[in-house]
């Protein structure tokens, strides 16, 4: 259990203290625990003048910005330059290759071109037969689609019929599994 001490304070302080603490806590030793960590949270002081309270959070946010510096310059000295001098270190004694050049004789260019185009016809003819299969695809789809009716049903959700004979569900099957 909390010990709870006195402290003596001038009635209108006192006053003005309980006004504020039923506006903003629900008892008065929450609200000074708040108002001191408010304090020790933002680094300003009661003692700072609030008449400009832009300036006055343009300190603490300055107060802030140098930490953030220090904690920077701090990372850098201490992890950074050595992680970088380590691996300096590391790669000094490798010494980077020099380029190989391949010569090639003319047909031996004239044959790797001939290839190339080869391989480009092929792989272009194998896109275009892919696109007409998806057109026709989509052809028996937008049929199959066609023969389907909506059922409204008078009690309960309405639901979709697909209006095919049983043969014709049939043949759909094995074309489509086929593929």
């Amino acid at each position: 259990m909390d010990d709870f001490n006195t402290i003596r304070l001038r009635r209108k302080t006192l006053e003005e203290f309980k006004e504020y603490s039923i506006k903003t806590g629900p008892n008065y030793s929450e609200t000074l625990e708040y108002m001191i960590a408010f304090f020790k949270d933002t680094g300003l002081s009661p003692y700072d003048t609030m008449t400009h309270p832009i300036f006055a959070s343009t300190i603490a946010i300055n107060r802030r910005l140098d930490y953030i510096i220090a904690l920077l310059k701090n990372m850098e000295q201490t992890q950074l330059i050595p992680t970088r001098e380590m691996l300096e270190r590391l790669f000094e004694g490798i010494e980077k290759p020099e380029p190989v050049y391949i010569e090639r004789s003319q047909e031996e260019i004239e044959a790797s071109r001939l290839e190339t185009e080869k391989l480009r016809s092929k792989y272009s003819n194998e896109i275009y037969y892919t696109k007409e299969e998806l057109k026709a695809l989509k052809r028996k789809f937008e049929n199959i689609l066609r023969k389907v009716v909506y059922v409204d049903k008078t009690f309960g959700k309405g639901y979709y019929h697909l209006d095919i004979s049983k043969e014709e569900f049939e043949d759909l099957k094995t074309e489509f599994f086929k593929i």
